[in-house]
C-alpha cells in the first residue's frame, strides 16, 4: 500500500495548466458580464403628444427580434376601419387594443371598439382609421414593453 502523506501529487491544483484554465474562465466571466452591461436596449417608452400613455420605440435590431410587420388599415364596404386579426390584442381588463404605427419604429396603443369579427378581418366602430398602420406581428412584445415585463425586447 502505498503512502501518499509524505509524498506530493503530481499536477496539483497550482499546475501551470489548472492556473491556466481558471484565469481563462475568470476572463472569460468578466468578458461577457461587461458585455451585456454594454449592450444598449432594443426598445425604450417615449412621450405620446396628448396622452399620458407612453408610446414604444424600437431599434432596428428590436424591430428585428421581434419579427416586427405592420398591415394598413383600409375602409370596410361602409367606410368603417377594418385590419387583420392578428394585430388585435386584448388587455386583462377585456379591453380590445392594437398598436399604430406614429414614427419611424415607433407605436402607439389604440383602444379599439370592435364591431364584428369575420374570418382574419376585424371591423371596429373606433380607435384607428383607414390609413393608420397597425402591428400585425410582435404587438405582443410592444405591449410587454408597454407593461414593464422584461427589461428589453
Amino acid at each position: 500500500m502505498a503512502d501518499y502523506s509524505s509524498k506530493r501529487l503530481r499536477g496539483g491544483w497550482r499546475s501551470p495548466g489548472v492556473v491556466l484554465v481558471v484565469v481563462i474562465a475568470a476572463l472569460a466571466g468578466c468578458a461577457s458580464s461587461r458585455a451585456a452591461t454594454s449592450v444598449p436596449p432594443v426598445a425604450r417608452l417615449v412621450p405620446t403628444a396628448g396622452s399620458s400613455v407612453p408610446g414604444v420605440q424600437l431599434t432596428q435590431l428590436g424591430a428585428t427580434r421581434i419579427g416586427l410587420e405592420t398591415a394598413l388599415v383600409t375602409a370596410g364596404q361602409g367606410g368603417e376601419a377594418t385590419f387583420p386579426r392578428s394585430a388585435l390584442l386584448y388587455e386583462p381588463t377585456g379591453q380590445a387594443a392594437v398598436y399604430v404605427t406614429s414614427g419611424v419604429l415607433t407605436f402607439v396603443r389604440h383602444f379599439v371598439d370592435v364591431d364584428t369579427i369575420t374570418g382574419q378581418v376585424v371591423i371596429v366602430k373606433s380607435g384607428v382609421t383607414p390609413g393608420d398602420h397597425v402591428v400585425t406581428d410582435g404587438a405582443e412584445e410592444l405591449l410587454g414593453v408597454q407593461n414593464g415585463v422584461g427589461e428589453e425586447t
